[in-house]
């Protein structure tokens, strides 16, 4: 999985904004949309964890469909800690 960050500059309370995204590399339609709902699941439970006033866009990639749920889930969160401690330590 792949995690694009890019500033919004959009302030407020729906700053934030998250995309999901699953080429046909993945697999029929059935797989990608398996994969993004997969995705999705596991971020909004993260919400808390992402910066505001920035676009987010999860790239599923097609090792996502052979991963135990928990393994994407701590990838994931380390992920988002991650990129948040990079966020802070730019501004």
């Amino acid at each position: 999985m792949v995690i694009q960050l890019i500033p919004n500059g959009i302030q407020g309370k729906f700053s934030t904004r998250v995309g999901f995204t699953a080429s046909k590399k993945i697999g029929n339609a059935v797989k990608r949309n398996y994969a993004k709902r997969l995705m999705r699941s596991l971020v909004y439970k993260q919400s808390s964890e992402l910066a505001s006033s920035f676009d987010y866009v999860f790239i599923a990639r097609q090792a996502i469909l052979n991963k135990k749920f928990y393994l994407i889930e701590s990838e994931i969160m380390r992920a988002l800690k991650h990129l948040n401690k990079n966020i802070y330590e730019q501004k």
